[in-house]
């Protein structure tokens, strides 16, 4: 037994050596407070991590406290949250801040249970916000973190993050020197060492405690998931004109890019002809076909097709010009239809 004690105190020692020399420089970790961490925690869910850094000093400038976020329109989130993708992370980063703002006057809960109190926080991100802003000695488990431990132990049987992992990450974060440093650094340690693929073996300060480095196993650990394959949907878009006017509506408040802005569409589960299309948008104009495109996601391909038609006002749309558009929350798919549209 104190001979495993001290193997995870080594790893924990050259994990917290390793970050403190190498850390990425990131605004968040420059200007560290725990409204600001939770905020790039939300904004890094499944959006790369150059392009949060990118956005995170903007959205920081225009909220930079819970209350100023539960106070506004649910529109400027979305606004803001333009091209990062996932929408609903910002729809539940503003509940979180009403509910921070009415529960725990104005600031970010400290505790783990309490974090998973905020809607669209679970178990990893209450983790990170506990352990990183407020250094609480409590585990984190994503992905890289996932991936490094199996690794580490050499553990071929888990290829998703499990309760195996979840243990084995406690047991490393109860004798750690800070929890602070030793989580961001395991997280920051599976993103630019130990990658899913062609991992950084040679320059890699773990090497001689790895495992599966030991047997040669590190790029068959984990296992990979089985990918389910993509589902495939067909939107028909109409960019309807009035004068030097476009015609918008506003999604429905559920399902994907809920209450977002879009041109006229149709979202369809099978190929539609144009006629269908001025039927179900109940247009009476004449569609002209302008362009098509293929808007990929992680679970779905939708293929769109642009059509636009000239009409008279209609009270069904909100009728904006060009100079209008750039603070609309319309997500970066309905950006590509209003470009079609635009080089026509």
């Amino acid at each position: 037994m104190a001979r495993k004690e001290t193997t995870k105190k080594e790893i924990t020692s050259c994990i917290e050596k390793w970050f403190l020399k190498t850390a990425r420089v990131f605004p968040w970790r420059e200007e560290d407070f725990p409204w600001g961490r939770i905020v790039s925690e939300f904004m890094a869910q499944q959006t790369q991590i150059d392009r949060v850094a990118a956005r995170w000093p903007e959205l920081m400038s225009r909220f930079p406290t819970p209350e100023s976020l539960s106070s506004s329109d649910e529109q400027e989130i979305l606004s803001l949250w333009q091209g990062l993708g996932y929408y609903r992370r910002a729809k539940n980063l503003k509940q979180s801040a009403e509910v921070m703002t009415q529960n725990f006057a104005g600031e970010v809960p400290s505790e783990v249970n309490e974090l998973l109190s905020l809607p669209g926080v679970g178990k990893y991100t209450a983790g990170a916000v506990a352990s990183i802003a407020f250094d609480k000695r409590v585990p984190i488990v994503d992905t890289n973190v996932h991936r490094v431990l199996c690794r580490l132990f050499n553990n071929s049987n888990e290829p998703i993050p499990s309760k195996w992992t979840w243990d084995m990450a406690e047991e490393l974060v109860k004798v750690c020197r800070s929890p602070k440093i030793f989580n961001e650094g395991l997280m920051e340690f599976g993103a630019v060492i130990c990658t899913p693929k062609s991992p950084e073996c040679n320059g890699c300060p773990m090497q001689s405690k790895c495992e599966a480095y030991g047997k040669g196993l590190q790029n068959q650990i984990p296992k990979p998931k089985k990918s389910l394959p993509r589902k495939q949907e067909h939107h028909y878009a109409v960019v309807v004109q009035s004068g030097e006017e476009l015609g918008f509506e506003q999604r429905s408040s559920k399902g994907l890019w809920a209450d977002m802005w879009q041109v006229p569409t149709v979202d369809s589960s099978r190929t539609l002809n144009k006629h269908e299309v001025s039927e179900m948008l109940q247009l009476e104009s004449e569609l002209s076909r302008i362009g098509s495109f293929e808007h990929i996601l992680s679970h779905r391909i939708i293929s769109f097709t642009v059509f636009s038609c000239r009409m008279s006002r209609d009270s069904r749309f909100t009728w904006l010009k060009s100079e209008d558009l750039a603070e609309l929350p319309l997500a970066s798919a309905q950006r590509k239809v209003l470009a079609v549209h635009c080089v026509t």
